[in-house]
């Protein structure tokens, strides 16, 4: 037991009126209720318990009754064990060359990538928090982080040619992939998961990604809210694309609003954030390869992953199943301290002791002659 309080630690001013008051009921009791028995033999004088027994249980009422009153406080250590809940973001790349046909000739690259998703979320611990983000020549948030799976499925259904959904004709009609755009979008998602006090205003953001625009840095200006904030633990963006993934930093991606996807990846390690790019059939500029590749405090910020055009339903399901792998839950435990009165405790006290003092008092038996 440590951490020790008073609640209200006045009360125990209390304590020194006790002796008093004991003192003071045996001097006001009546004399005349003992007769001179020690005169006549020793074996009619009341036994000590008669004689001090209902002091006994006054003093121990009033002393119970005010520690009730201070309430003592006490914090106990326990530790509880649970699964980690990860953070994920499947970033879906839905531009028109998606939709060539895949190994088996039925499928399209796009229906073979949603598919590998689904098993994906499968996959996944039931309280892993999962979103989608879609992307071509822009990127757009279809499916916020959540535990629902029925969620998810519906919303990685309407990223499918079968359902021919708005958001799957709006997507598809760009030709351009759009990568960069889309892994802020995904980190943007994991800020708006922040506390309230650690949370980027709007503006903030803006001027954030602004600053990550350009040739590549060589340090990153971090914002303070975010750097004193514990943020990467088992946060990770998956991108499914079949484009060339860029840096992203001429003055035509400026003017497009296009982050350097570099500098999108030193954030990412910064605030240990993994990101695990599919590549089907497309090239990885050199500087975003190597950036990915280079470990920060010994460790890896990610992974790519080089897939052939002939892709098929179970070679995506074995990459998932390698990220998912990598990505695996962990059992964490946490302390913490849990305060404890003992109000209550002294107050069934104090009301056993005053209903002893008077069941003592009414008892023939014990009536001192």
């Amino acid at each position: 037991m440590n951490d020790v309080e008073l609640e209200f630690p006045w009360a125990l001013l209390l304590l020194i009126v006790i002796p008093g008051l004991v003192y003071w009921k045996r001097r006001h009791e009546d004399k005349t209720r003992f007769s001179a028995v020690a005169f006549i033999t020793k074996e009619l004088e009341p036994n000590l318990f008669k004689r001090y027994g209902i002091d006994t249980l006054a003093a121990l009422f009033l002393l119970f009754a005010i520690l009730g009153i201070t309430n003592i406080q006490y914090s106990s250590v326990w530790q509880q064990s649970f699964m980690e809940s990860k953070w994920i973001m499947i970033v879906q790349d839905l531009s028109g060359s998606m939709n060539r046909s895949s190994e088996d000739r039925v499928s399209t690259l796009g229906d073979v990538a949603i598919e590998g998703a689904r098993t994906f979320v499968g996959l996944r611990h039931q309280d892993d928090l999962i979103g989608v983000i879609g992307f071509s020549s822009y990127a757009k948030l279809i499916a916020p982080p959540t535990f629902d799976r029925d969620i998810l499925k519906e919303k990685l259904e309407l990223l499918s040619r079968r359902s021919d959904s708005f958001v799957f004709r709006d997507l598809t009609v760009g030709g351009a992939t759009n990568a960069s755009y889309a892994t802020w979008l995904a980190l943007c998602t994991f800020f708006m998961l922040l506390p309230e006090e650690s949370r980027l205003s709007f503006e903030e953001l803006t001027d954030f990604r602004y600053s990550l625009m350009g040739e590549t840095l060589g340090k990153l200006d971090v914002p303070e809210k975010l750097t004193k904030t514990k943020f990467g633990h088992g946060m990770a963006i998956v991108l499914f694309t079949d484009g060339r993934i860029e840096a992203n930093k001429s003055d035509e991606d400026v003017k497009k609003g296009l982050p350097n996807f570099v500098n999108v990846i030193q954030l990412l390690k910064k605030l240990d954030v993994r990101i695990y790019l599919i590549v089907v059939g497309g090239e990885v500029d050199e500087e975003v390869r190597t950036a990915i590749n280079t470990s920060e405090r010994g460790q890896r910020s990610g992974q790519i992953f080089y897939m052939p055009l002939t892709l098929d339903v179970e070679k995506i399901k074995e990459v998932y199943g390698k990220i998912n792998e990598m990505e695996k839950n962990r059992l964490l435990v946490k302390i913490f301290k849990k305060k404890k009165e003992t109000r209550w405790l002294c107050s069934w006290l104090a009301a056993g002791f005053l209903v002893a003092y008077w069941g003592l008092q009414l008892t023939p038996w014990f009536r001192r002659i």
